[in-house]
């Protein structure tokens, strides 16, 4: 079982060039990672995200989080990749809506995105001197 123990927004930019009524058609891509801490059941997710108009309009936003999650030893780390991210992406949908509100705009809702634990790539390499990056 992942549990969230805390989590963080490390950068937010956003961009609202736009004029008021333009249509945006708006593209999401996402990056999210998991490190794991030698000797401990604690593994930090690291969460690049960002917005653009396909239409190359002056519309932005980047963000780039990390959360530090808690595990059961013995857990399938593809497990842990889906259900740590589906624990931090509601943070992030909250703060792309919250942050989009303050510039004028309605607030932004992105669509829920599910991660498949067949697709996740693990790779077992652990960092020993990572610690907690919510410090």
């Amino acid at each position: 079982m992942v549990q969230l123990k805390g989590y963080k927004v490390n950068k937010l930019e956003l961009e609202n060039k736009v004029a008021n009524g333009t249509q945006l058609k708006l593209n999401n891509q996402m990056k999210y990672n998991v490190n794991y801490v030698d000797g401990d059941s604690v593994c930090v997710g690291n969460l690049e995200f960002r917005i653009v108009d396909e239409n190359q309009n002056p519309f932005e936003i980047r963000i780039e989080m990390v959360a530090q999650f808690g595990y059961e030893p013995g857990d399938d780390k593809a497990d842990i990749h889906v259900q740590s991210f589906d624990q931090l992406f509601p943070f992030l949908r909250q703060i792309i809506h919250s942050a989009t509100s303050f510039t004028g705009m309605p607030g932004l809702l992105i669509p829920i995105v599910h991660l498949n634990p067949d697709t996740v790539k693990v790779n077992n390499k652990t960092d020993e001197n990572e610690s907690s990056p919510l410090n």
